[in-house]
């Protein structure tokens, strides 16, 4: 399944309106919120998740071994010009602590694992698949 234009800055038909501070300044601190609320339910109400770039063959890769260990992603497709702007979106999930440097990123159990190179090592490892049935899968 996937979902194009997923992190589009359109509010889907919710109305958000700005807020304004103590010192009169207007914020957008509630559209970010539900923002950040809807990317972060995404990876913590599926048990793994493929966020990638429309296109890019690193990302079929991944998902197609992904899919090779049995488990059927959450595929998050968003285009070539939104890449930075989801890998801001995506940082934030993780508190501050970074995110992802690159699309794919994958997250497992609501956690980032990482890119193509992290899948590969972990699967390589025999770590990956203990990961996927922690999670669930």
């Amino acid at each position: 399944m996937f979902h194009r234009n997923f992190f589009s800055t359109s509010s889907g038909g919710s109305s958000t309106a700005a807020t304004s501070g103590s010192n009169g300044s207007t914020s957008n601190q509630s559209t970010r919120k539900v923002r950040k609320t809807r990317i972060a339910k995404m990876v913590a109400d599926n048990a793994v998740v493929i966020v990638a770039v429309h296109g890019c063959f690193m990302c079929v890769t991944v998902n197609s071994l992904v899919q090779r260990l049995g488990v059927n992603p959450k595929m998050i497709e968003v285009e070539e010009e939104e890449k930075t702007a989801t890998l801001v979106k995506l940082s934030k999930i993780e508190d501050g602590i970074g995110g992802p440097w690159e699309l794919p990123a994958v997250y497992v159990g609501g956690k980032l694992l990482g890119g193509v190179d992290k899948v590969i090592e972990t699967h390589l490892k025999g770590e990956l698949v203990p990961m996927l049935r922690a999670a669930g899968v």
